[in-house]
């Protein structure tokens, strides 16, 4: 009697190719079968079972599992920011405060909101402190363009790399 099996594992899939049986001459009752099935063993394996019906099975050397860690793409995503999340804590805080101020050109309270983000300075970003200043000192001189032109540097500079490192950090 002969047997051909093609088996193709992909991931957790089993694919069985083609299979070819001879049967026993005489047109006799008894043809044996192949049975294929996925387990977690670590290789492959052939194995014949009492009624002389070979199994054959295999699975990939790591089973996935209810427990896995999120996957990167899940552990990168933004837990705020962007419609329909809500608003990262100093983005919500740049709304409040500085956004109506630069839309009513209000400079006392400009100048308010930029002394304040002087304290929001994350460790390492060393320019930012001064960046505020400079905007909080237009803002008191009624100098439109220098409060945008300390707005745009720093967010030039800083606003990508605060994004990815601590847009989930809390206003001081």
């Amino acid at each position: 009697m002969r047997k051909a099996f093609n088996v193709l594992s992909m991931g957790l899939f089993v694919v069985v190719l083609g299979a070819c049986e001879d049967k026993p001459a005489g047109g006799g009752a008894s043809t044996p079968s192949a049975t294929v099935s996925a387990t977690t063993s670590a290789a492959p394996s052939v194995s014949a079972a009492p009624s002389a019906v070979p199994t054959v099975s295999a699975a990939p050397s790591a089973a996935p599992s209810a427990t896995a860690a999120p996957s990167s793409s899940a552990a990168l995503a933004p837990a705020c920011g962007k419609k329909p999340l809500p608003d990262c804590p100093l983005q919500g805080w740049m709304k409040k405060n500085t956004e109506p101020a630069m839309s009513a050109t209000d400079f006392p309270a400009l100048a308010d909101a930029l002394d304040k983000i002087v304290t929001f300075a994350p460790a390492g970003y060393t320019n930012w402190a001064s960046i505020a200043k400079d905007g909080a000192k237009a803002a008191r001189a009624a100098d439109l363009g220098g409060v945008k032109a300390s707005c745009r540097g720093c967010h030039d500079q800083y606003k990508k790399p605060y994004k990815s490192e601590m847009r989930t950090r809390p206003v001081p």
